[in-house]
């Protein structure tokens, strides 16, 4: 499995590029901002999350690797397409100047389709052959995006994996921050009020080791839940499930299960306060497969397990994201390999209340493929967006659900 610091998930809030950038191929810096309209020579490119406020209107955030417009050099930049209902268009998203590095979204949300807020990180090259991350944020107004300053942190390295909006002036963001050299040592929750971020305290970790929120639901306000994982071995590859619930006035945390060895969660997404899906994986003690899906429900007491789908012949499996259009309608989709590991293809399972299937879902790319978000706005009408590698290249890729079948939707190169 692809790991991001210490996540083990499929799940990637940074690129594959970023070991390559951090080795030393940017070597000349911006010399002021740029955006996916003026950056050429795209390398690869990826989105990792949507939001649908209809059917017809979705927006999705990711990253591509460009090179810097007027010079030689290369860095990641934010990438944001719309979907109309038949097509989709690249939008100028704004990549502040930050000396040798980038930024990309790793999470949106869309109260309306005049209102998104997008976040993820700033990619900062610290000498040598550091990259310092920083939170990163992006607002849409219906006709442009511009970046919104986050806090000052008490902490040297830190990034936001996802975020949820109620509304305009109401959004949580959630990660991880620390210190240059482990930026997962606690975890971090940002509040929207729709002027400002301020940072809300957290619960401290639970163990020794790295910890991180990958993922947060809003239902209101005073109502999100935020899920992940603590405790990262990095000897052993190993972590535990990790859930925190918000009152409006503090975050606590909520016991998960834990299955297997080991186990994360990535995707979360709540119908009420009451009411929440998590997916992400989990170690498998015996057999081929020695990753699974991993699914918990909560009920507004307490989280527990339930049984999931893996394909046939699968090494490692699991779900990336979740959105849920009813208590008893929910769609996860994430990525597998073969046992081989040498071929990557697309997962996707619908909840109908009582179980989990496993659906067909194309995979394009020749060797990886991977789904990372979805969005649904019906239990008949889904949006899932992620990456796929054709000759050399990491591609953006959308798949929509019609309530019988995925199928592609093709997506601009940046």
């Amino acid at each position: 499995m692809t790991e991001k610091g210490h996540r083990f998930t499929l799940r990637r809030q940074t690129p594959r590029t970023l070991a390559v950038l951090s080795a030393g191929c940017l070597a000349a810096l911006m010399t002021g901002p740029a955006s996916a309209a003026t950056a050429q020579s795209v390398i690869n490119a990826s989105l990792n999350d949507v939001s649908c406020p209809s059917a017809t209107n979705c927006m999705a955030v990711g990253w591509f690797l460009g090179q810097i417009p007027g010079t030689s050099g290369f860095q990641d930049f934010p990438l944001a397409e719309q979907w109309n209902g038949s097509t989709w268009t690249v939008l100028p998203a704004p990549a502040p100047r930050h000396p040798g590095g980038g930024e990309l979204l790793s999470s949106v949300s869309c109260s309306s389709s005049t209102s998104c807020m997008a976040v993820g990180e700033t990619q900062v090259e610290v000498p040598p052959g550091f990259t310092n991350l920083h939170p990163f944020a992006e607002s849409w107004n219906g006709t442009k995006w511009q970046v919104v300053p986050t806090p000052k942190l008490a902490h040297t390295g830190a990034s936001l994996g996802g975020v949820s909006c109620t509304g305009s002036t109401a959004c949580m963001a959630v990660g991880s921050e620390g210190t240059l050299r482990n930026p997962t040592l606690f975890t971090l929750a940002e509040q929207w009020n729709g002027s400002a971020w301020r940072v809300v305290t957290t619960p401290p970790p639970l163990t020794p080791g790295a910890t991180g929120l990958n993922t947060v639901s809003c239902n209101s306000p005073t109502a999100c839940m935020a899920a992940g994982f603590f405790g990262f071995n990095n000897g052993t590859g190993t972590s535990l499930t990790l859930a925190e619930q918000w009152n409006g006035t503090r975050w606590q945390i909520r016991t998960t299960p834990n299955p297997g060895s080991s186990a994360v969660l990535a995707g979360v997404a709540c119908t009420a306060a009451t009411a929440c899906m998590a997916v992400g994986d989990h170690a498998m003690q015996t057999g081929n497969l020695v990753h699974a899906t991993l699914a918990e429900q909560w009920n507004g007491t307490g989280w527990k397990a339930l049984p999931t789908p893996n394909p046939v012949g699968a090494g490692v499996s699991g779900f990336n994201g979740v959105s849920c259009p009813g208590a008893a309608a929910c769609m996860a989709v994430g990525a597998g390999t073969d046992q081989t590991g040498e071929v990557g293809f697309n997962e996707a399972a619908s909840w109908n209340g009582t179980s989990w299937k496993l659906l067909k879902t194309p995979s394009p790319g020749s060797t990886s493929n991977e789904l990372r978000g979805v969005s649904c706005t019906s239990p008949s009408s889904c949006m899932a967006v992620g990456d796929f590698t054709g000759i050399g290249n990491e591609l953006t890729l959308a798949e929509a659900w019609n309530g019988t079948a995925w199928s592609v939707v093709k997506t601009p190169h940046p």
